[in-house]
Protein backbone atom coordinates (compact mmCIF):
# COMPACT_ATOMS: atom_id res chain seq x y z
CA UNK A 1 0.00 0.00 0.00
CA UNK A 2 2.95 2.46 0.67
CA UNK A 3 4.46 1.88 -2.25
CA UNK A 4 1.06 2.85 -4.45
CA UNK A 5 0.60 5.67 -2.41
CA UNK A 6 4.33 6.68 -3.14
CA UNK A 7 3.53 5.63 -6.96
CA UNK A 8 -0.11 7.63 -6.75
CA UNK A 9 1.61 10.43 -5.33
CA UNK A 10 4.22 10.83 -7.73
CA UNK A 11 1.47 10.26 -10.96
CA UNK A 12 -0.62 13.46 -9.57
CA UNK A 13 2.51 15.61 -8.43
CA UNK A 14 3.29 15.67 -12.22
CA UNK A 15 -0.42 15.55 -13.32
CA UNK A 16 -0.37 19.08 -11.47
CA UNK A 17 3.65 20.34 -12.96
CA UNK A 18 2.89 19.71 -16.26
CA UNK A 19 2.41 22.85 -18.26
CA UNK A 20 3.16 21.55 -21.96
CA UNK A 21 -0.80 20.29 -22.17
CA UNK A 22 -1.90 22.63 -19.27
CA UNK A 23 -5.10 23.81 -22.20
CA UNK A 24 -5.88 19.50 -22.15
CA UNK A 25 -7.63 19.19 -18.78
CA UNK A 26 -8.02 15.19 -19.97
CA UNK A 27 -4.89 14.15 -20.28
CA UNK A 28 -3.23 12.11 -18.01
CA UNK A 29 0.96 12.07 -16.54
CA UNK A 30 3.49 10.21 -15.47
CA UNK A 31 6.68 12.48 -13.76
CA UNK A 32 7.05 13.03 -9.69
CA UNK A 33 9.57 16.28 -9.78
CA UNK A 34 8.09 19.40 -10.47
CA UNK A 35 9.18 21.69 -12.92
CA UNK A 36 12.19 23.75 -12.93
CA UNK A 37 11.69 27.17 -13.11
CA UNK A 38 12.36 28.60 -16.54
CA UNK A 39 15.82 30.40 -16.93
CA UNK A 40 15.60 34.45 -15.79
CA UNK A 41 14.79 36.64 -18.94
CA UNK A 42 16.97 39.18 -20.30
CA UNK A 43 16.20 42.83 -18.45
CA UNK A 44 14.29 43.79 -21.74
CA UNK A 45 11.55 41.39 -20.56
CA UNK A 46 11.20 42.71 -17.47
CA UNK A 47 7.94 44.23 -16.52
CA UNK A 48 6.68 47.00 -14.58
CA UNK A 49 5.83 45.90 -11.23
CA UNK A 50 2.20 47.24 -11.00
CA UNK A 51 1.75 45.66 -13.84
CA UNK A 52 2.66 42.52 -12.81
CA UNK A 53 0.66 42.94 -9.92
CA UNK A 54 -2.63 43.83 -11.60
CA UNK A 55 -1.97 40.34 -13.43
CA UNK A 56 -1.04 38.45 -10.67
CA UNK A 57 -4.48 39.84 -8.33
CA UNK A 58 -6.28 38.71 -11.56
CA UNK A 59 -4.76 35.14 -11.53
CA UNK A 60 -5.12 34.99 -7.54
CA UNK A 61 -8.48 35.71 -7.39
CA UNK A 62 -8.96 32.94 -9.79
CA UNK A 63 -7.59 30.43 -8.07
CA UNK A 64 -9.39 31.64 -5.27
CA UNK A 65 -12.95 31.04 -7.09
CA UNK A 66 -11.97 27.85 -7.66
CA UNK A 67 -10.84 27.14 -4.16
CA UNK A 68 -14.14 28.46 -3.05
CA UNK A 69 -16.05 25.92 -5.08
CA UNK A 70 -13.61 22.69 -3.54
CA UNK A 71 -15.04 24.05 0.02
CA UNK A 72 -18.70 24.78 -1.40
CA UNK A 73 -19.36 21.47 -2.49
CA UNK A 74 -17.24 20.03 0.10
CA UNK A 75 -14.86 18.19 -2.24
CA UNK A 76 -12.37 17.41 0.83
CA UNK A 77 -15.15 14.57 1.77
CA UNK A 78 -14.19 11.43 -0.92
CA UNK A 79 -17.53 9.99 -1.20
CA UNK A 80 -19.43 12.94 -1.82
CA UNK A 81 -16.63 13.66 -4.56
CA UNK A 82 -17.12 10.37 -6.36
CA UNK A 83 -20.56 11.26 -7.20
CA UNK A 84 -20.50 11.63 -11.10
CA UNK A 85 -21.23 15.59 -10.82
CA UNK A 86 -18.69 16.62 -7.98
CA UNK A 87 -16.30 14.48 -10.01
CA UNK A 88 -16.66 17.21 -13.18
CA UNK A 89 -16.57 19.80 -10.77
CA UNK A 90 -13.30 18.79 -9.04
CA UNK A 91 -12.04 18.23 -12.25
CA UNK A 92 -12.72 22.13 -13.50
CA UNK A 93 -11.38 23.05 -9.93
CA UNK A 94 -7.75 21.28 -10.87
CA UNK A 95 -8.03 22.60 -14.38
CA UNK A 96 -8.56 26.36 -12.83
CA UNK A 97 -6.11 25.79 -10.44
CA UNK A 98 -3.27 24.07 -12.65
CA UNK A 99 -3.72 26.59 -15.27
CA UNK A 100 -3.61 29.68 -13.03
CA UNK A 101 -0.55 27.76 -11.34
CA UNK A 102 1.79 28.11 -14.47
CA UNK A 103 0.73 31.82 -15.63
CA UNK A 104 1.73 32.54 -11.45
CA UNK A 105 5.51 30.77 -11.97
CA UNK A 106 6.12 32.45 -15.29
CA UNK A 107 5.48 36.12 -13.65
CA UNK A 108 8.37 35.29 -12.09
CA UNK A 109 10.72 35.51 -15.20
CA UNK A 110 9.18 39.24 -15.72
CA UNK A 111 10.54 41.11 -12.44
CA UNK A 112 13.24 41.31 -9.97
CA UNK A 113 11.48 42.76 -7.50
CA UNK A 114 11.75 40.34 -4.38
CA UNK A 115 9.00 41.32 -2.46
CA UNK A 116 7.14 39.98 -5.74
CA UNK A 117 8.93 36.97 -6.35
CA UNK A 118 8.17 36.02 -2.95
CA UNK A 119 4.38 36.37 -3.38
CA UNK A 120 3.98 34.47 -6.53
CA UNK A 121 6.19 31.89 -4.91
CA UNK A 122 3.87 31.29 -1.71
CA UNK A 123 0.87 31.60 -3.55
CA UNK A 124 2.02 29.25 -6.12
CA UNK A 125 3.39 26.32 -3.29
CA UNK A 126 0.14 26.64 -1.13
CA UNK A 127 -1.60 25.72 -4.65
CA UNK A 128 0.65 22.69 -5.15
CA UNK A 129 0.24 21.59 -2.08
CA UNK A 130 -3.28 21.86 -2.08
CA UNK A 131 -3.66 19.80 -4.82
CA UNK A 132 -1.68 16.73 -4.05
CA UNK A 133 -3.43 17.09 -0.33
CA UNK A 134 -6.61 16.82 -2.21
CA UNK A 135 -6.00 13.79 -4.08
CA UNK A 136 -4.74 12.19 -0.35
CA UNK A 137 -7.07 9.19 0.99
CA UNK A 138 -9.40 10.03 4.03
CA UNK A 139 -10.79 6.86 4.62
CA UNK A 140 -9.75 3.71 6.07
CA UNK A 141 -9.95 0.69 4.21
CA UNK A 142 -9.09 -1.91 6.89
CA UNK A 143 -8.81 -1.90 10.53
CA UNK A 144 -7.16 -5.10 10.77
CA UNK A 145 -4.14 -3.82 11.72
CA UNK A 146 -4.00 -1.88 14.90
CA UNK A 147 -0.47 -0.11 14.12
CA UNK A 148 -2.32 1.48 10.72
CA UNK A 149 -5.67 2.34 12.49
CA UNK A 150 -4.01 4.51 15.39
CA UNK A 151 -1.81 6.32 12.73
CA UNK A 152 -5.07 7.10 10.59
CA UNK A 153 -7.01 8.22 13.76
CA UNK A 154 -4.38 10.42 14.16
CA UNK A 155 -4.27 11.58 10.82
CA UNK A 156 -7.32 12.24 10.42
CA UNK A 157 -7.18 14.60 12.95
CA UNK A 158 -4.87 17.08 11.73
CA UNK A 159 -6.89 16.54 8.35
CA UNK A 160 -9.99 18.11 10.19
CA UNK A 161 -7.93 20.87 11.71
CA UNK A 162 -6.34 21.31 7.97
CA UNK A 163 -9.72 21.45 6.13
CA UNK A 164 -11.07 23.85 9.19
CA UNK A 165 -8.08 26.22 7.94
CA UNK A 166 -8.70 26.14 4.51
CA UNK A 167 -12.35 26.41 4.53
CA UNK A 168 -12.19 29.61 6.85
CA UNK A 169 -9.78 31.51 4.37
CA UNK A 170 -10.91 30.53 1.09
CA UNK A 171 -15.14 29.76 2.38
CA UNK A 172 -16.41 31.03 5.05
CA UNK A 173 -14.61 34.34 5.31
CA UNK A 174 -16.20 34.94 2.27
CA UNK A 175 -19.58 34.29 3.00
CA UNK A 176 -19.68 36.33 6.44
CA UNK A 177 -17.58 39.08 5.00
CA UNK A 178 -14.77 38.96 7.83
CA UNK A 179 -11.81 36.84 8.23
CA UNK A 180 -11.22 35.17 11.47
CA UNK A 181 -7.46 34.76 10.90
CA UNK A 182 -6.20 33.45 14.35
CA UNK A 183 -8.12 30.83 14.47
CA UNK A 184 -7.63 30.01 10.38
CA UNK A 185 -3.60 30.29 11.71
CA UNK A 186 -4.28 28.40 15.04
CA UNK A 187 -6.04 25.23 12.90
CA UNK A 188 -3.31 25.21 10.54
CA UNK A 189 -0.85 25.27 13.19
CA UNK A 190 -2.28 22.90 15.19
CA UNK A 191 -2.96 20.52 11.61
CA UNK A 192 1.22 21.10 11.34
CA UNK A 193 1.93 19.77 14.54
CA UNK A 194 -0.64 16.73 14.81
CA UNK A 195 0.97 15.59 10.90
CA UNK A 196 4.72 15.74 12.20
CA UNK A 197 3.47 13.79 15.66
CA UNK A 198 2.22 11.08 13.39
CA UNK A 199 5.50 10.75 11.52
CA UNK A 200 7.48 10.50 14.89
CA UNK A 201 5.15 8.17 16.36
CA UNK A 202 4.41 6.03 13.56
CA UNK A 203 7.15 6.24 10.53
CA UNK A 204 6.42 3.29 9.11
CA UNK A 205 2.65 3.36 8.85
CA UNK A 206 0.85 2.77 5.15
CA UNK A 207 -0.70 6.73 6.02
CA UNK A 208 2.83 8.07 6.48
CA UNK A 209 2.72 9.09 2.84
CA UNK A 210 -0.14 11.07 2.76
CA UNK A 211 0.91 12.41 6.01
CA UNK A 212 3.66 13.84 5.06
CA UNK A 213 1.43 16.03 1.47
CA UNK A 214 -1.07 17.09 3.94
CA UNK A 215 2.14 18.60 6.25
CA UNK A 216 3.46 20.38 3.23
CA UNK A 217 -0.36 21.37 3.24
CA UNK A 218 -0.23 22.61 6.54
CA UNK A 219 3.22 24.54 6.20
CA UNK A 220 2.78 26.15 2.90
CA UNK A 221 -0.97 27.44 4.31
CA UNK A 222 1.08 28.60 7.34
CA UNK A 223 3.32 30.40 5.04
CA UNK A 224 0.44 31.95 2.80
CA UNK A 225 -1.42 33.16 5.99
CA UNK A 226 1.67 34.84 7.26
CA UNK A 227 2.43 36.59 4.14
CA UNK A 228 -0.68 37.35 2.39
CA UNK A 229 -3.05 38.55 6.12
CA UNK A 230 -0.14 40.13 7.49
CA UNK A 231 -1.40 43.88 7.61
Amino acid sequence: MTKLNIAYSAVMTYRFNDETTVDTPNKKYEKRQEVPAAPRKPYKDIIDSEILTKQFINLRETAKDALYRYFQYSLYNIPIREKVANRAVFNKIVFSLRKNYHAIRRLKDKTDDNELIEHFEVFTAMMFHFYRASECLNIIDSYSNQYDVESYRVYHKGDEFLNDAGKEIFYDRHNRGHFKKEMAYSYALEAEKIFQANLKIFPDSTWAIETRIKLDYAQSLRKYIELFFSE
